[in-house]
Parts: C-alpha cells; structure tokens; sequence
C-alpha cells in the first residue's frame, strides 16, 4: 500500500487525520445512492443514477491514489458461440464472496479523477473487492473505484454508478443481463430465476425468439421466459416439452391425443405419409382414427395406430373392401376392369349443333317444335328438317342455313336449354356394394319402361332412348363411367354406342351360356352389333328397339333369335 516519504509529512497526515475523524464518522458508510437493486425484465431499477456527491478534499499530506485517469470499463461482447453455450461460465468461488469488510474502517474521498477509500491508517484498498456497508465495492490498482461493466478473472460484473455491485437483472444498453443475486457474476447459458428459464448468450445478453442449443431448438418469449407448451408462431403451431422447453418433432403425444410435427417443428394436418402409412391430422392437429370421410371418399384408420387400412377389414360382422388408395369401396372391380366412381365425367360447354344427319334428343325436340314430329319419325337431320328450319330461320329474320345453332335454337323457344344433350344419370355413391350396383342399373332402365323411342336418344324420360342411350344411362346410374364414351358422342350421325359399349376394353367379357342378372346382351346384323339389352334373369331382357316401341321387358331373344346374339355378354360389375 502507498505511504508518503517522509516522518513530517506522515505526522501532518496523522494530525489532520485525527482532526477529520469526528466529521467522517457524520458521512455514511456508502455516501452515494446504490443503484444496483435486484431487477426483473418486467420491473428493472434505473442503474443509471447518477452518483452522489461526497465532497471532501485530500490534505497534501495525505495518502491518496496514484494522479493517473481511472481505465475505462470494458463491456461484454456477443461471441459467435452464443447458440452454444449450454451453461454458466463461473469460477468456483467468485472474488467478491470473500471481499474483505471495511464498514467502519474508513472514509469516502473523492477527488478531480474520481473515487477511493481511505482508511483511518492512511491506506487504501487497490485491486481488490471489498465489503463497505450493504453493499460490495471492487477499487483499481491506481485506487479509485470502478463502474460499469468489469471483468475479473473469467467472470463479469456490474457496478452501478455508485460502485456498488449489481445482482439480480440489469438493463443495460439496449439487453437484458442477469448477475447472480449473491456474487453478482453475469450469467450467461440457459438460467433459472424465480422458477421460470432464460436464455442468456455468452454476451449475456438475454435472447427472445428461437434459439437452437446444445439439445435442441428452445423459444424465448418477449421478456425472456422459455416457453413449453403449445406455441403459435408465423401462422403456424409448434410443441415445446413442457419441462426443458426442447421443441417436439415426430409423433407427439400430448394430453392423451398424438399430433405429428415435421422436421421444423410445425404441426401437419391433414394427410401425412410416414414410416408406417398413412395418417390424417384434423384441423386441430389431432390424430384421426376409425371412419373418416375426405374429398368425398370414406377411410378407415386404425383406431389404435391411426394408419389408414388397405387390406379387407371384417368389422361389426361385414366386410369392407379399400383400394390402394385407401378410398372404402363397396364394390372394387377386379385389377384391369372399369372400377366404379361417384361422379361421371362433366361435358363442360359440349353439345351438338344440329347439321346434316345429327341425331337425338335436341333434333327431336326441333321436330316437335316445326311440327315434323311423329311417333314413327326418326329423329335425324333429314332433307324436311333442313327446309322447315330454313323457313323458320328466315321468318326469325336469322341467317337461313338450316343449320340450328344456339342463335336459331334460342329464338325457336322451346322450353328447353341448349345443352338439353347433356342430361346424365346421378350414380351410386362409392360405398354401394356390387349388388347394388347391378340393381341400380336394371331399376334405372326399368323406371323407363313406356318411354318413347328416340333415335340417338339419352333421356330423361320424356325425351326418350335408343337401346344404347338406355343402357349408358343405366351405367351411370350404377356409377360406371366408360369413357370416351358419352351422350354427346352418342348422337354423332356415324356413331354407334352399342359397338363401342361391346368393343369397350375395360369391361369384361363372358359366354352368353354363363350370362347372369346385370350382363349387356348384344344383338347383331349381317354380323355387325346393332343392338344392346339388361338381362334380368330367366332369360328376360329390359330394352327399348325402334320407332313406336317404348322401352320395355321382353325375352332375350328380342325379335332378334338366338342366332343374332353375339357369343358372348359384356359384364360390367365382374
């Protein structure tokens, strides 16, 4: 410790010294404020107090600090190891938990440079901490105290303006920091306090937000608590373990419920593909199980794993079948064959525009509507349908073509829309099984039996049917979709359904001789299919054939004979 040189001036210093005792022992032992109360981020004390004045000027002859500036503090900066750091870097026994107690040993002095303590000896404390009163003071080298962030050792400190030490929360420069309550070291790593963890880098700077540590991703709210729980964050929904605050990823089970999180951490809903199968996650991220209904389609998940079932399943004692996809069908067809849907094919805005030789239902309803209309009448586009448009269309004041597009359609009035052409039979739902399927299909063209015959007719009823536009509907009805076939193609002056039906590749083929209740019958001509029938059974047949015969049952023979019958049926339900 310094001392001056000489006994003269030793003496004077004992005397002035012994002059000033009675008034030091006025001055408390911490005569300026202390800044450094505990704080919190949501109630931190201002640690910028500004330090009281003391003043009370050196004798010359006294001892006093070296006349050298104090060092400027230094501050803690951010490493790029802040992620990193899983815990506290503290010495085992910080400096300042056995600082020495000077309470009652001296006096505050203050000069041009700036604070120091002088004992009633005449010394004074240098590099080191010590015990003044309530609170723990560290003094330089040259003697004058410190303030501001200091480093000792490997450890770091707060001494407030007034040099006392912090514990507890400290804001400072923009961050949070956190010194231990008893040894005022700035904490640094994950960190309990009052029961809830923080995360503080190896700045110490308390983080928010998402931070990624040593065992996983953590977030930190916005006054630096760690969250566990459910969390929602940029629109989505993460799952953090409530009890060290490590974000889920995987198959979760919270509260007796399983939710799936990817590899972010983001809750998935709906259909998900992992190692095991299939899964689908509700709206609320809860794993499904049991019946489940999607985009019109049923499932089956396994109440107990929550995978979605493809083999048969034997349930409440019924079997139900599911395809690769995992869709429930009550009727599956056999590998290659037409396999059943619930919605037929849409025509957009596709219909027929009446020219020469054009068939069906539209060319009949002009016909009924110029008056050309009979019983026995074919319904084409023939030389007088031709001439009674052309009248019509020049006494409409439309440009005389014959032709009856939608401009001539609209004027003629008829009470029908211009795409009348596309009526189709609603089918079954996917669920039905194979035998109602076949009996939707002969209940449909049974429900039509007394309708008029209309050449290249597809209904609805009071429009008529050929034989193949009965059967297409039909099909519909029992949920099958043969494309390309469709009503629109049907009317088309040189196609014919029947043939396509019986050539259509996707349906089975079986000898007339093994015929049973659903088959397609088809009929030829000079060795050519010219028409097509429902069998029922006992050699009956549901069919509409010609110009002034309605649809019908009859014998399979139809007027045809045995020897008109193709060989073989068409099986459209295998």
């Amino acid at each position: 410790m310094a001392s001056t040189p000489t006994l003269a001036r030793r003496a004077l210093a004992r005397a002035l010294t012994a002059a000033l005792t009675l008034a030091l022992i006025a001055l408390p032992a911490q005569a300026r404020a202390d800044a450094g109360d505990e704080a919190t981020p949501q109630s931190a004390a201002d640690t910028s107090t500004a330090a009281q004045s003391a003043s009370l000027a050196a004798p010359s002859a006294s001892p006093s600090p070296e006349a050298t500036d104090a060092p400027e503090p230094a501050t803690p900066s951010a490493s790029d190891e802040d992620r990193a750091a899983p815990a506290s870097s503290e010495s085992d026994e910080p400096p300042t938990m056995d600082a020495p107690n000077e309470t009652g040993r001296g006096a505050w002095v203050r000069d041009s440079i700036g604070w120091w303590w002088r004992r009633a000896d005449g010394t004074y404390p240098a590099s080191q901490w010590v015990r003044i009163g309530d609170a723990r003071y560290f003094f330089y080298d040259s003697g004058y105290m410190a303030t501001g962030w200091f480093r000792d050792r490997a450890d770091w400190f707060f001494l407030a303006p007034s040099g006392a030490l912090v514990g507890g929360w400290l804001y400072d420069g923009g961050s949070w920091y956190y010194l231990d309550p008893a040894s005022g070291v700035m904490r640094t790593g994950l960190t309990p306090v009052d029961g809830t963890w923080y995360y503080l880098g190896s700045s110490g700077a308390m983080r928010t937000g998402w931070e990624h540590l040593f065992d996983g991703w953590h977030y930190f709210a916005s006054n630096g608590a760690q969250i566990g729980g459910w969390l929602r964050d940029g629109g989505q929904w993460y799952y953090l373990d409530p009890d060290t605050g490590v974000m889920r990823t995987g198959m979760t089970g919270v509260d007796g419920t399983w939710y799936y999180l990817d590899s972010s951490g983001v809750m998935r809903t709906g259909w998900v593909r992992l190692a095991d199968g299939w899964h689908f996650f509700a709206s609320s991220g809860a794993q499904m199980g049991g019946w489940l209904r999607d985009g019109g389609e049923w499932y089956y998940l396994d109440p107990d794993t929550g995978i979605m079932r493809t083999a048969p399943l034997e349930l409440n004692g019924r079997r139900y079948e599911f395809d690769s996809s995992g869709a429930w069908r009550g009727y599956e067809a056999p590998a290659g064959y037409l396999q059943p849907t619930d919605h037929i094919t849409g025509l957009g805005d596709a219909t027929n525009t009446l020219t020469w030789g054009m068939n069906g239902t539209k060319v009949r309803i002009v016909q009924v509507r110029l008056g050309l209309w009979h019983a026995n009448k074919l319904a084409s586009v023939d030389a007088p349908f031709v001439a009674a448009v052309k009248n019509f269309q020049q006494r409409a004041g439309l440009p005389v073509t014959g032709v009856v597009d939608k401009a001539t359609w609209d004027a003629m009035d008829t009470g029908y829309p211009w795409t009348v052409d596309q009526y189709q039979a609603t089918p079954l739902p996917l669920t039905a099984t194979r035998s109602e399927r076949v009996e939707a299909m002969i209940g449909y063209a049974w429900n039509q039996t007394g309708s008029s015959y209309t050449w290249g007719g597809a209904g609805p009823y009071d429009q008529g049917f050929d034989c193949s536009g009965l059967v297409l509907q039909s099909l519909y009805s029992a949920g099958l979709d043969p494309q390309p076939i469709d009503v629109i193609k049907h009317a088309w002056p040189s196609y014919r359904t029947s043939q396509e039906l019986y050539a259509y590749p996707r349906f089975q083929h079986v000898p007339l001789s093994q015929r049973q209740r659903g088959d397609l019958i088809f009929y030829t001509t000079s060795g050519t299919v010219t028409h097509v029938a429902i069998y029922l059974g006992d050699d009956m047949v549901v069919h509409t054939d010609w110009m002034g015969r309605p649809a019908r049952m009859q014998h399979i023979t139809a007027g045809y004979g045995w020897d008109r019958m193709t060989p073989d049926v068409v099986r459209p339900l295998p």
